[in-house]
């Protein structure tokens, strides 16, 4: 029970720390509010959070680009607000440029190496993908379905299946 309480008490912490203090009234609100958090909405055993926004985070550990870490956090902070009525619906998420968007290559983070040779190699290999999935959907545009279904009566599974069924 104990190493539950500590994990649930950090989990909060964290979600605190990357989205900003959660509204008392949400803190407050639930059937074991009074084991996490006191009166006034704050955590009960953690006392200093290190704020850290979702766009720093994605920037300073995993390198994303400004813009691109920008644009994420624009989409997916809304999601995760602690207020379920101020959450975006499915629909609303679908509108959203992010998801939406017409495709991009992601830009390179500052701290990344410029590579001209390998950036050649990558939209190389992404131009052969593309002309290999276009030349698969031209190809199943051709497939015709047998709708003879006296022939599928007569093939030789068929009458074993049949007479696995007697």
């Amino acid at each position: 029970m104990f190493n539950i309480f500590i994990l649930s008490q950090d989990h909060l912490a964290l979600m605190m720390e990357l989205l900003g203090t959660m509204p008392r009234k949400i803190a407050l609100g639930g059937r074991y509010s009074r084991d996490f958090f006191n009166r006034y909405g704050d955590l009960r055993h953690i006392r200093r959070l290190r704020f850290w926004p979702l766009n720093k985070v994605l920037m300073e550990k995993y390198d994303f680009s400004e813009k691109d870490a920008n644009d994420l956090t624009d989409f997916l902070v809304p999601i995760l607000n602690f207020v379920p009525e101020k959450r975006p619906t499915a629909g609303q998420c679908l509108l959203h440029p992010w998801i939406n968007g017409a495709p991009r290559l992601l830009e390179p983070s500052v701290s990344s190496n410029h590579n001209p040779a390998a950036e050649t190699a990558v939209l190389d290999q992404k131009k052969r993908e593309k002309d290999e999935r276009e030349a698969m959907e031209a190809g199943m545009g051709n497939i015709v379905i047998n709708s003879d279904s006296k022939s599928l009566m007569q093939s030789p599974s068929k009458k074993a299946f049949q007479s696995t069924q007697q």
